[in-house]
């Protein structure tokens, strides 16, 4: 039987953190929410009464797979799956796992053992098509001070054009805590390619903003966000910049241009996602994004500084070729926040249960494609959220007052939440995240623990 499939989880199941003594947690499993049947001795996974759980074709007996045995005659559904990498990947790729993962026999990325070396005698590791190695990060110990070296925070311009009560204006910054500020979002004209304020209304704010700056603070601009690559006039523009030497050349120039207008000491460019067709993404980004971040480097010099923000979540890490990207980087940021939220109800294998934003062991798990990269975790700031996401257990907690967003409260609005109702916050030590429960409602966030967490991870900054 050389070509059944295992029962196994894709790099998002469960991943044993056995170095940092974590339990262990799963984390979007592709088998979650789904019915799952395997054979009890080699692990196969059945499709008799439904559809393969990891979207894989199902064969002529009812077992999942990719290739000729389980795609060709005889299949019941999902006949044209192409594996996530190996021997049946998309013929369009290479088939390698990004970010150097394990490609296991069942054609899933992943860093668990049963990717590799756990895996019985019909069910190696694919050769080729990844390491197959177990690798694990550095430690450096809680009060190793590798924390010390860099505390960058992002200021969202909105906050003053949008928020209904407690504005920040920059002159009421906290600035003595942070080493970097950066001002978020400039936006990118979707036809010259020229970087521009985001509203016309930021441009009083960012002056103010770029005025902090010191021999101790620097201070920078943030391209992009999330909302940037929403379906929309500026959906694809980031692909399309990267696509030339002419508008990559554009992008460069105008923003060296705007740095200098507005006194800014570099960019951060905040792509959410390469290759994602969803958000606007082609094949092309992973080596597209390379070439700008060089020709950015080139044309910079030391004159300005860059850096990127790494997607979270190794679905959407895997377009990044963050190791050939490391020489033009002066940073890169993970978002170690927003893994969860109310969002979840419509996701298939997740559904409508409460899960933290910010747990540690799905932090660590995410992280471990960085360390397969093999990046230097000098180079690596983990985001953490300032903020706290909660829930009704039937829909998302209401809008702050301020903030006026579902499901979300600044930190002073859980601040003064806290005064209101009298609530004693309480600590998840598995998860390491605060959580407060009031009037039957859960919210949960995660900043001191984290910061531990980051200090035995010989992360430099945050």
């Amino acid at each position: 039987m050389p070509y059944h499939t295992v029962a196994e989880n894709g790099f998002n199941g469960t991943i044993l953190a056995r170095a940092m003594d974590f339990t262990p947690v799963a984390s979007g499993s592709i088998f979650d929410k789904r019915q799952r049947e395997e054979d009890p001795d080699t692990g196969a996974l059945f499709c008799k009464n439904a559809p393969c759980p990891d979207d894989s074709c199902c064969g002529p007996a009812g077992i999942c797979g990719y290739g000729p045995d389980f795609c060709g005659a005889g299949f019941t559904s999902n006949c044209n799956a192409t594996a996530m990498c190996g021997i049946y990947a998309d013929p369009e790729s290479d088939g390698i796992c990004g970010m150097n993962l394990f490609c296991s026999w069942g054609g899933w990325c992943g860093t668990s053992t049963v990717h590799c070396i756990e895996a019985n005698e019909f069910t190696p590791c694919q050769q080729g098509f990844g390491s197959c190695e177990i690798i694990r990060p550095t430690t450096c110990g809680e009060n190793s001070g590798t924390t010390g070296g860099r505390t960058i925070g992002y200021y969202l311009a909105s906050n003053v054009r949008d928020r209904v009560c407690n504005r920040i204006a920059p002159d009421q910054i906290a600035t003595d805590i942070y080493t970097h500020l950066y001002y978020s979002f400039a936006s990118v004209d979707p036809n010259t390619f020229h970087i521009k304020p985001w509203d016309d209304a930021d441009i009083p704010s960012m002056k103010e903003f770029t005025a902090l700056k010191s021999s101790a603070l620097q201070t920078w601009i943030a391209v992009g966000g999330y909302t940037f690559s929403d379906p929309g006039p500026t959906h694809t523009t980031w692909s399309d910049l990267c696509a030339s030497a002419q508008a990559r050349a554009a992008f460069i120039q105008s923003t060296k241009e705007f740095m200098l207008k507005y006194g800014f000491q570099g960019v951060d460019l905040d792509w959410e996602y390469p290759v994602a067709e969803e958000r606007g993404g082609k094949r092309a980004d992973t080596a597209n994004f390379v070439f700008l971040l060089k020709e950015m480097r080139e044309a910079y010099g030391t004159e300005f500084g860059i850096s990127l923000t790494l997607a979270p979540d190794y679905w959407y890490l895997r377009w990044f070729d963050a190791k050939a990207m490391e020489p033009y980087v002066d940073y890169f940021g993970f978002m170690a926040y927003d893994l969860h939220g109310f969002w979840d109800a419509d996701v298939e294998t997740l559904g409508s249960i409460v899960r933290g934003q910010a747990d540690v062991r799905e932090i660590y798990n995410n992280t471990l494609p960085l360390y397969y990269a093999g990046l230097d975790p000098s180079k690596i700031n983990f985001g953490l959220a300032w903020y706290g996401r909660g829930y009704t257990l039937s829909r998302p907690s209401k809008p702050g007052k301020c903030t006026n967003s579902a499901g979300v409260l600044s930190l002073t609005e859980i601040k003064n939440l806290i005064k209101e109702k009298n609530i004693e916050p309480r600590l998840n030590s598995e998860s390491m995240m605060k959580e407060l429960v009031w009037d039957a409602k859960t919210r949960r966030s995660a900043l001191p623990s984290a910061q531990r967490f980051l200090r035995i991870e010989n992360s430099t900054g945050s």
